[in-house]
């Protein structure tokens, strides 16, 4: 449920780790080796931005106890995540937490001064909550 007033987001658990690489498929070999994590899910996106240059990306799914390892790999053009692993370099790049209305409950954050970076309305949006921890995060629509 959305929360109905500013200041009312509760964080309950982190749902997800999204976690930018260079090279998702050396990660997944080393972390199912080394960690016995799997198995993994692959899904790729692609489009073109709003200039019209192509992209696309790989993402790699896979869930440990309750939270879910998101991998994301750039595979052209220019991403959200590209800028992230130029100035940063591979590591985690956002913590995902899942809620019922994405739309709703980013609303409610960007009036207590987060920034909406990149999103698909109602499915997922990333956001900048600006002061300490430097985290971004990630309000996905929850499944099912």
């Amino acid at each position: 449920m959305a929360s109905s007033e500013t200041n009312k987001f509760q964080l309950k658990s982190v749902d997800q780790i999204g976690i930018v690489v260079r090279d998702a498929d050396k990660v997944i070999e080393s972390w199912s080796s080394m960690f016995g994590i799997g198995p993994w899910r692959s899904e790729e996106m692609g489009g073109t931005d709003a200039k019209g240059r192509p992209w696309k990306a790989k993402m790699v799914f896979a869930n440990l106890g309750t939270v879910q390892l998101e991998l994301i790999q750039v595979v052209e053009g220019r991403l959200f995540h590209s800028r992230f692993l130029e100035e940063h370099g591979e590591g985690i790049h956002h913590l995902g937490f899942y809620v019922d209305d994405v739309d709703e409950e980013a609303a409610n954050l960007v009036k207590q001064g987060a920034k909406i970076l990149f999103g698909n309305p109602g499915r997922f949006i990333y956001l900048d909550t600006g002061g300490p921890g430097g985290v971004m995060f990630e309000l996905i629509k929850r499944p099912g």
